[in-house]
């Protein structure tokens, strides 16, 4: 089995190709391509408006020593961290909704793993992924470049990511 610094490995090369510095369209950032919401899960950033649209328009904690984005995509150990940190609060999230009951389950041809259900929370959040699961794999979303939940399901299967659940 896969480890889980292959799991971060691979999922930081399809997010940005590994690039720490990486800014996209959209405003995700870093080497997991992290936005707003991610950054307040994982307690590096809050926004009292609540309005996540990844302007970067509310206020970094200083966790890390990151006190903006520019901070935050100069900062490696704070990426890191901070993917740890937030994939702990996506189990959490994908344990809240039920997702967690569909670990060994087959749909579309592939089994359902925990390290499938993190990537594709990742990709479109939790809400999304029991969407897919209880329409046994007939409601597929996809994220803003076309990207579906389950590409990342089925790509980020099998990994041991124990240590985050």
């Amino acid at each position: 089995m896969k480890t889980l610094e292959q799991f971060l490995t691979d999922l930081g090369a399809r997010e940005s190709g590994e690039n720490y510095k990486a800014f996209n369209k959209y405003g995700y950032a870093g080497k997991y391509q992290m936005g707003e919401m991610a950054l307040v899960d994982a307690g590096y950033y809050t926004k009292p408006n609540r309005i996540y649209n990844n302007d970067w328009s509310g206020k970094f904690s200083g966790k890390d020593g990151v006190k903006s984005i520019q901070d935050f995509l100069n900062n490696p150990k704070a990426q890191e961290n901070a993917q740890i940190i937030y994939k702990r609060k996506q189990w959490g999230y994908l344990k809240a909704v039920g997702a967690d009951k569909y670990v060994g389950k087959v749909i579309n041809g592939y089994t359902i793993t925990p390290s499938g259900l993190l990537a594709g929370a990742h990709l479109k959040g939790a809400g999304c992924v029991i969407k897919y699961l209880k329409s046994n794999g007939q409601i597929i979303e996809k994220d803003g470049f076309g990207t579906s939940v389950e590409t990342y399901m089925k790509k980020f299967a099998g990994y041991d990511v124990s240590d985050l659940i």
